[in-house]
């Protein structure tokens, strides 16, 4: 998800399958050996838990920046991305766009409390502002959902696509023993990243990471740039969209859809992904544990937006391929596969593309820039896994607990978390609505979720109680919605007020509801419950308007406010230019 929101992956069927030439294989392999040669160059013993962890808190910006980046995109971006683009357009890309106006609050607000309170996990934090059980609470919450809905998912989308690419669609004997082509990708993939994410801890990952950042982009453009190709240019796909157009009346290069518009409806795609977004970008561990590691407050600031300007590139590389899929496909230029219907499988789009349009060479290092995705994101949900399970979890329980053992209990994190996301993964293709429920349930609550780390830190009147009942009354509300919205889909009627009307159906809107009703739960009980003391106020909530302000004398041009407000404009810009 990386970017949350409920996807559809389907399976890639034999009429999308890539041919890898000697070329693109060499090119495959020197990737994966420059991959693993860093990684294990850059995974020295590490000193102590805080270089383990947090890279000994040296990271510089472009290092942080380049690492986000990485963390946020995996193969299911590639497969649901260009698989959204081919089915709704260019408005999907509101969720990649509005990540510049989410990371906005990390590097303004959260940051700040982040880096002067040393903290090696988000529940670290908030059990300085409301106590342990609320780190307890939120620390199992994200370790459960990082195996269940993270790394599980991560790996079976990249077999889905890389199956083809390996030819193993009829799987692979060895010693006599069967195992089909997902199942040898899976657990391969796995334990590779496994390897060196257990040897180096985060320096290893973020070194990676930034590698794996420039594969990336460079194979994404390319394979824009190959797709622009064929489609005849700007002119040639909107005349390919023109066509489907006509057939389904949608403007697939508009960010405006209508507001009952269950995919992505123009409000809830400026409200939701913010709210959604603000999250992910500011409290999820994942992600934010680079951020930790920075050198000072600037350059971790600095590194955040730098990673607000490399999310204005992922629409262009991987929601524009499927637009351009879609265009083709109209103008009878490419073949897609189908479904027992008879329409075109979205999801087969991104590998439809590299399979017909890549020539050799292009292929294999488009193919090293999925690798890539995969295994940057895959070795940050390990990484941050790690540091949950040992520094929240084991050291509740082994407070005098010495450096290396936490280390060995990372690592031992590391592989568990493998293991089981590995374990879980095929469960996904068999029961595939226990996934889209998982996905939900992290979606509806990460709306409250925000609202908890936005109103304690900014208003002092929110209470312990007060977060545990909203947290609780998340997991019911959500559960409440989603079945009524499975209903209404079904044709059954709906047993909540109001939320049959079109308006109110699509996931976004619903969501920020069910996310409403949440935080009056917050609000209520937090006004009849005891607050926090004011020594654990003082460090944990806004004293005045200089949170913005630079921390310490530097040039113009490293001034963090200045970037991020191109960045702004940038993302601003861009999403005028794709509404008018």
């Amino acid at each position: 998800m990386k970017t949350p929101i409920v996807f559809t992956i389907a399976a890639v069927n034999e009429s999308s399958s890539i041919n890898l030439t000697a070329i693109d294989w060499a090119i495959v392999a020197f990737y994966a050996l420059i991959i693993v040669t860093v990684g294990l160059l850059f995974s020295r013993k590490p000193k102590n838990s805080e270089a383990y962890f947090l890279a000994g808190r040296s990271l510089r910006w472009p290092m942080i920046g380049g690492s986000l980046f990485a963390a946020n995109i995996s193969a299911e971006h590639f497969v649901a991305l260009a698989g959204s683009g081919f089915a709704v357009g260019i408005a999907i890309a509101a969720w990649e766009w509005s990540a510049v106006f989410c990371l906005a609050p990390l590097i303004l607000i959260f940051l700040p409390f982040y880096i002067r309170n040393k903290i090696y996990t988000v529940p670290e934090f908030l059990e300085r502002r409301f106590g342990p059980s609320v780190r307890m609470t939120f620390s199992l919450f994200m370790i459960i959902l990082s195996v269940l809905a993270k790394v599980s998912i991560s790996l079976w989308a990249a077999s889905l696509v890389m199956v083809p690419v390996f030819g193993l669609q009829e799987g692979l004997d060895v010693f006599g023993i069967h195992f089909g082509g997902q199942t040898v990708l899976i657990w391969s993939v796995g334990l590779l990243t496994a390897i060196y994410t257990m040897k180096g801890g985060l320096k290893a990952v973020v070194v990676t990471d930034s590698l794996q950042s420039v594969v990336l982009l460079v194979g994404g453009f390319i394979l824009l740039w190959k797709g622009m190709e064929a489609v005849g240019g700007w002119d040639g796909m909107k005349a390919g969209l023109d066509i489907a157009k006509a057939s389904t009346g949608r403007d697939y290069l508009s960010m405006i859809q209508p507001a009952t518009d269950e995919s992505v409806p123009w409000f809830g795609m400026m409200t939701a992904t913010m709210l959604v977004g603000s999250f992910y970008w500011s409290m999820d561990q994942v992600l934010v544990q680079r951020v930790f590691a920075a050198k000072s407050l600037n350059e971790g600031r600095l590194g955040a937006t730098f990673c607000g300007f490399l999310k204005l590139t992922t629409p262009f590389i991987l929601v524009m391929p499927g637009i351009i899929a879609l265009a083709l496909y109209h103008q009878g230029k490419l073949v897609m596969p189908l479904d027992v219907q008879g329409k075109a499988i979205s999801d087969a789009a991104y590998p439809t593309m590299l399979g017909k349009l890549m020539p050799q060479g292009l292929l294999g290092l488009t193919v090293a820039g999925i690798a890539a995705a995969l295994m940057g994101h895959i070795s940050a949900t390990y990484n941050s896994v790690s540091t949950l399970v040992t520094r929240d979890i084991f050291l509740k329980f082994k407070p005098d607990a010495d450096s290396a053992t936490q280390i060995r209990v990372g690592r031992w994190a590391v592989l568990t978390v493998f293991i089981l996301g590995a374990t879980w993964a095929p469960l996904i293709g068999k029961a595939k609505s226990m996934f889209d429920y998982l996905q939900a349930v992290q979606s509806y609550m990460m709306i409250p979720f925000a609202a908890i780390f936005f109103l304690g830190v900014c208003w002092k009147r929110i209470t312990t109680a007060g977060v545990l009942s909203c947290v609780a009354s998340s997991v019911i509300i959500s559960s409440l919605f989603m079945w009524n919205s499975a209903r209404i889909q079904s044709g059954a009627a709906s047993f909540l007020p109001y939320m049959d009307n079109a308006y109110l159906r699509p996931f976004t809107h619903s969501a920020m509801v069910a996310g409403a009703l949440s935080v009056f739960v917050l609000i209520a009980v937090s006004f009849f419950t005891k607050g926090a003391s004011p020594e654990q106020l003082a460090s944990t909530t806004i004293q005045g308007a200089t949170f913005a302000e630079v921390d310490e004398p530097v040039a113009w041009y490293a001034d963090y406010r200045l970037w991020l407000g191109l960045a702004i404009a940038s993302a601003l810009s861009l999403w005028v230019w794709f509404s008018i």
